[in-house]
């Protein structure tokens, strides 16, 4: 059978997600909360009174992100809303990078970056993180005299390490850079801090940000950018139509509705992951690494071998086999305090007999 696949893209792995039964799920960075109940006796009302499901969805998402807008304290014109921050930057690299285009991406981080860019026919090359996992903004300074690349991805706090880069530094970078930075922050809400409302002032950076953690919205797909109205009409300009389903746009307007239940939600992640983050320091063998999203990294001595006992008691969590900086680390989402105690628990058994 003849193979059709563009050349440059046969050595290209896909992005699978293997799914296995489990009874702790700690390796998707996902909220241990479903929707409020307050939310779906909302969305339930409305569907029994008539969702006109039979009619396309607004394809500009007029009313959520009005609700965005309020919610980073920016203009509407200043907003897209995409199936996800994973369509965003496809979205994001379709615009800006053309064959051979270069792309600047941390590493680690998140794989769909380099992925994108090769679908695109760029190049993507990739920017190591220090020793410590934190950003070495000098680092990309000198790719970017290096490559001249014309897009530049941080992500902050970074997946999988849980740091973020200094907003003063990234600020430096967005005006130094002649091309555009985007900021991935997707768990932006559990450091308590963003860039959204400032990036409108730049323009040439975007920031991206989700549904799909903080807020738990997985399930439905809803990410968001930001920037300059200049250069979000640029990006419109690759949008696919109704690109974000009639009841993912109000359910995550709902979210925003009743944002303080969302607050307290992650209020409680945060404490949950320093607590998680001290006892997983008391486990012998373990290395914790700070973390400002709803995620740990830890190094452990055999990383497999304890992947794979961890899924013997039905506990997901993340490895990296292919990612040779992370050999020996995993990747832990902050849940439920039952779930962590389970977790802390099995892993010491593990390690310590």
């Amino acid at each position: 059978m003849a193979e059709f696949l563009r050349n440059d893209l046969k050595a290209l792995k896909p992005y699978k997600v293997h799914s296995v039964p489990y009874k702790i799920k700690l390796d998707a960075n996902e909220s241990p909360y479903d929707l409020p109940d307050v939310i779906r006796q909302q969305l339930a009302k409305e569907l029994m009174e008539g969702c006109e499901f039979n009619r396309y969805p607004d394809s500009d998402a007029t009313a959520l992100r009005q609700a965005i807008s309020r919610y980073c304290g920016v203009s509407p014109d200043e907003v897209m809303v995409g199936a996800g921050s994973d369509e965003l930057i496809r979205v994001i690299i379709s615009a800006f990078v053309g064959k051979g285009d270069v792309v600047l991406c941390p590493s680690p981080s998140f794989t769909m970056y380099g992925i994108f860019t090769r679908i695109a026919g760029g190049i993507p090359v990739e920017v190591p993180l220090d020793d410590n996992f934190d950003y070495d903004v000098s680092a990309f300074y000198k790719a970017i005299e290096q490559y001249k690349p014309k897009l530049v991805f941080i992500c902050s706090p970074n997946n999988p390490t849980g740091n973020v880069i200094d907003k003063d530094e990234l600020i430096k970078l967005i005006r130094a850079f002649n091309g555009v930075v985007v900021v991935d922050e997707a768990y932006g809400e559990f450091c308590g801090d963003s860039i959204a409302g400032q990036i409108v002032n730049y323009p040439n950076a975007l920031a991206l940000k989700t549904f799909s953690k903080a807020f738990g919205l997985a399930g439905l797909r809803v990410g968001y950018l930001i920037g300059n109205r200049k250069l979000v009409e640029e990006v419109y300009a690759v949008k696919p139509p109704y690109n974000l389903n009639s009841f993912s746009q109000r359910a995550a307007q709902l979210v925003l509705e009743n944002i303080d239940i969302f607050g307290s939600r992650i209020a409680t992640i945060v404490d949950e992951r320093e607590r998680l983050y001290d006892k997983l320091r008391g486990v012998k063998g373990v290395e914790v690494y700070p973390s400002k999203a709803n995620f740990l990294l830890i190094e452990v001595p055999d990383a497999e071998m304890v992947y794979k006992k961890l899924i013997g008691e039905g506990i997901l969590v993340r490895n990296f086999p292919n990612e040779p900086r992370l050999k020996n680390h995993l990747r832990i989402t902050v849940s439920t305090r039952q779930d962590n105690k389970a977790f802390v628990e099995t892993l010491r058994r593990i390690l310590e007999g």
